[in-house]
C-alpha cells in the first residue's frame, strides 16, 4: 500500500495529513514552520514532531511514506526551501516536493480548477492560475513590507492608530486600552515598545482586538478591516488583470482566518473587487489547504 502526505505550513501553524489512496489515516499539528519568521531550529523540530506524530498513529515509518508534497509559508525564498527539503529528506526516502503554501491553498479551495485564491491570515496573498496554466501572484511579500490586509497588517495599522491618537489626546481611550491588553502591555509605552523591540512583532495578536472593537461599533475599529478588504480586492484585482480578459467570469476563493472571522473585511472586499471586475464570482472557502497538499501528492505518485 502507498502512503502519501500533505503538509500546510503556515506562520503559526504545520497541518500534517498522511493518508494513502483513499484514506486519511492520520493527522497532526504543530508549531509554525516559516523559516523566515522562526528561524531552522524550531521549524525542523515542528517538522519532525508532526512527521513523528502521524506515522505513530498510522503505525507505519517515514520510510514508508511514497511522496510528501509541503506548501510552506517562505519558501519562495531559495536558501528557505533547500533548508525545508533537506530536513524532509533527512527523514523521507520517498518524493519529496515544496511548494508555496498558496499553491496547495489554491488547489483545495477551487478543487484544482482555474480561478483565483485569495488567503488573508497571519500573513497574506493573492495567487491565481488561468485555463492554460499560467500563474500569478499579488502580495505575500513579508509582514514588513507586503501582506496587505492580513491579520498581521490590521494589528499592525491599528497599533498606529491608537498611538496617534494618544499623541492627540493624552488619554488611555478604549480602543487604546483594548490594543495594550491584547498584546500583553501594560501601558501605551509598554504596547510602543513591544512594536518596535524586535525583528518580528507579532501583530497578529491584536487583531481579536480589533474585530471586537468593530462589532460594538468603533468606528476607527471598522474603517481598518474596510481597508484591509480593498487591500486585498486590490491584490485580486491585479492576478485577475495578468491572467484573464476583462470579460472573463472568474471563481475567486477568500480563504483564511481573517475572512472567516469577519464579515466585514469579507463583505468590503466582494463588493471592491465586484467594482473592480464585474465577473468575480467569490466565494468564502474553508477547504483545508493541507487536504490540498495531499490531493497534490497523491495525483502526482
Amino acid at each position: 500500500m502507498a502512503f502519501y502526505l500533505g503538509i500546510d505550513g503556515g506562520g503559526t501553524k504545520t497541518k500534517f495529513l498522511l493518508g494513502n489512496e483513499q484514506q486519511i489515516l492520520a493527522e497532526a499539528t504543530t508549531a509554525g514552520s516559516n523559516i523566515l519568521r522562526s528561524g531552522e531550529t524550531p521549524v525542523r523540530k515542528a517538522l519532525l514532531a508532526g512527521l513523528s506524530e502521524v506515522c505513530a498513529t498510522a503505525g507505519i515509518q517515514t520510510s514508508d511514506i511514497g511522496r510528501v508534497v509541503a506548501g510552506i509559508a517562505g519558501s519562495s525564498n531559495h536558501e528557505a526551501r533547500a533548508s525545508l527539503l533537506a530536513m524532509l529528506r533527512q527523514q523521507i526516502s520517498g518524493d519529496v516536493a515544496i511548494v508555496g503554501d498558496m499553491v496547495i491553498a489554491h488547489h483545495a479551495a477551487l478543487a484544482g480548477n482555474p480561478g483565483v485564491l485569495v488567503n488573508s491570515g497571519t500573513g497574506s496573498i493573492a495567487y491565481g492560475r488561468n485555463p492554460v496554466n499560467q500563474t500569478a501572484r499579488a502580495g505575500g511579500w513579508g509582514f514588513a513590507i507586503s501582506d496587505e490586509g492580513s491579520g498581521h497588517w490590521i494589528g499592525r495599522a491599528a497599533i498606529a492608530v491608537a498611538l496617534r491618537r494618544y499623541d492627540a489626546q493624552k488619554e488611555d481611550d478604549g480602543f487604546l486600552h483594548h490594543l495594550v491588553a491584547a498584546v500583553g502591555a501594560s501601558d501605551p509605552e509598554a504596547l510602543a515598545q513591544f512594536a518596535n523591540s524586535t525583528a518580528n512583532p507579532d501583530f497578529a495578536r491584536a487583531f481579536p482586538a480589533v474585530l471586537s472593537l468593530a462589532e460594538h461599533g468603533d468606528v476607527t475599529a471598522k474603517e481598518i478591516l474596510k481597508r484591509a478588504g480593498e487591500e486585498l480586492a486590490e491584490l485580486c484585482h491585479t492576478v485577475i488583470g495578468r491572467l484573464f480578459n476583462s470579460e472573463a467570469e472568474v471563481p475567486v476563493a477568500a480563504t483564511g482566518g481573517i475572512f472567516r472571522s469577519s464579515r466585514l473585511v469579507f463583505e468590503t472586499f466582494s463588493s471592491a473587487l465586484h467594482t473592480r471586475h464585474s465577473g468575480a464570482l467569490v466565494s468564502l472557502s474553508d477547504a483545508d489547504p493541507a487536504m490540498g497538499a495531499l490531493m497534490l501528492a497523491r495525483q502526482h505518485a
